[in-house]
């Protein structure tokens, strides 16, 4: 993705060829993800027309157009794929499109053009036009009040290394105060802004440390180190103006995308594609230097590049280099749901039981304890979705219960036995007293014929954990 050195490419270009141009007009496409911070594509478009660019500044992946007159300015951040574009030049990414994309205008996936028009003053003397694209839709366009810096999320960022790198005593004080793995710590933006997953490798390969190496473990001259190589490979690609190409034949940049193979390896996979040599992603160009054939190690040997994960971003290094501190060890990670991860459960309380627990418990209990367990929220649910018979079904234990306190009430109103409220509450209720009931009273005052074939109200497929089986 787009990293300090590529979005410092992107500021410079419109530094050095938008300066000086009034904004005509605005085409800024519908789009709720990349328009953020309260405006709208319509409201950005209208706010930024007319005015004219007086510069572009940039802090860590962050950059944006200062303009005259009154209003906020456009912040931009290229996200994974976003990019900026001239017309009729080639777009500002570090994995290069092919070259007929500099005839296709408005290029594919744009979100925002600005139409340029010169006037006294500006860099140029015809019309131009600047594009803002991103395919993936993972950048992000918005409007800020100036200063710029003093507002979210640029207030936000820690110290650009180009711009405001820190002194060593200051880098220092900052660095022992965090926890977790060096590489961790620098790729956050609130640490050092700017710093993404190769630069941070290069970084890290540069000054010789292991990606994985815990903060605590970092020796004084491991500290130097880093303060110095985080500054110095930002500045070495910004000074080649980002061109991957350009970059030192000693960087691991240059040979990571053999995607850890040695020389050896490569040479054999080289015969297999025809000798295709190794590109700087989709559509790019050849990276690896035409004048060595591998990465070397001090004495000479081809090095051996290894992927491991780090902070959940593959990490590219060289072990033989990149040596772990003695007596530090690596964690070995354990994914989601993976071999040996352990599922822990939440405990229920006394008044609460989790629907989950509740199903479990359903496995393991006798069936007839089963039909006098109460039902479960997601159980009821279940029922009431399939109608009044099931909703009925999971309700028949309670019925009863109650149907067998009235009859109780009312055979003992009409014998006399029960209590005068209790009169009045037979009235209201209305029992439903069977034929047979009735007849049984009225000859034997006090008794109840009992019901032949009368049973306990069976437990129903809505009642236990078969509710929640979709029909």
């Amino acid at each position: 993705m787009p990293e300090l050195p590529e979005v410092e490419r992107a500021r410079k270009l419109i530094e050095d060829s938008c300066k000086g141009y009034k904004i005509a007009s605005v085409d800024a496409q519908e789009d709720r993800i990349i328009f953020t911070g309260g405006a709208d594509h319509n409201e950005f478009a209208k706010e930024i027309t007319g005015r004219t660019i007086t510069g572009c500044e940039r802090k860590g992946k962050m950059f944006w157009i200062t303009l005259s007159g009154e209003g906020r300015y456009p912040v931009m951040h290229f996200g994974m794929t976003g990019m900026i574009q001239l017309k009729g030049q080639q777009p500002t990414w570090y994995r290069r499109r092919p070259k007929e994309s500099v005839d296709v205008w408005p290029p594919r996936f744009y979100k925002l053009v600005l139409r340029l028009e010169p006037q006294k003053g500006s860099i140029g003397d015809e019309p131009r036009e600047l594009a803002f694209i991103d395919g993936r839709r993972l950048g992000r366009l918005r409007l800020v009040s100036d200063p710029v810096s003093s507002y979210p999320p640029v207030s936000e960022l820690g110290f650009d290394p180009v711009l405001s790198h820190p002194t060593l005593e200051e880098f220092t004080k900052l660095l022992v105060n965090k926890k977790g793995t060096v590489k961790g710590v620098i790729m956050d933006q609130a640490f050092s802004a700017g710093v993404g997953n190769w630069v941070a490798d290069e970084v890290l390969y540069q000054a010789r440390i292991h990606p994985s190496c815990p903060i605590p473990a970092l020796s004084e001259q491991n500290i130097k180190d880093l303060h110095h190589q985080l500054r110095a490979v930002p500045l070495t690609a910004i000074s080649v103006n980002a061109d991957s190409k350009l970059f030192p034949s000693d960087w691991l940049f240059r040979w990571r995308w053999s995607k850890g193979t040695t020389h050896k390896k490569q040479m054999e996979k080289d015969k297999k594609t025809k000798g295709k040599k190794v590109v700087d992603g989709e559509g790019g160009e050849d990276v690896e230097p035409e004048d060595k054939e591998f990465l070397e190690l001090p004495d000479g040997s081809p090095a051996t590049i290894k992927f491991i994960e780090v902070g959940g971003r593959t990490t590219a290094l060289v072990e033989e280099l990149q040596k772990m501190p003695e007596g530090v060890k690596i964690k070995s990670k354990i994914s989601k749901g993976g071999k040996g991860a352990q599922v822990k459960r939440k405990k229920p309380t006394k008044e609460e039981e989790s629907d989950e627990d509740s199903e479990l418990s359903d496995q393991s209990e006798p069936e007839e304890k089963k039909s006098e367990r109460s039902l479960t929220a997601r159980q009821r649910a279940a029922a009431e979705k399939k109608g009044a018979k099931n909703d009925s079904a999971w309700q028949t234990k309670n019925d009863d219960t109650k149907s067998s306190a009235t009859e109780r009430r009312a055979i003992g109103a009409r014998t006399g036995k029960s209590k005068d409220h209790q009169d009045s509450q037979v009235k209201k209720e209305e029992p439903r007293i069977s034929k047979k009931q009735s007849e049984a009273v009225d000859e034997k005052p006090g008794k109840v014929k009992p019901q032949r074939g009368r049973k306990k109200a069976a437990s129903t497929p809505e009642s236990s954990e078969l509710s929640d089986v979709p029909e």
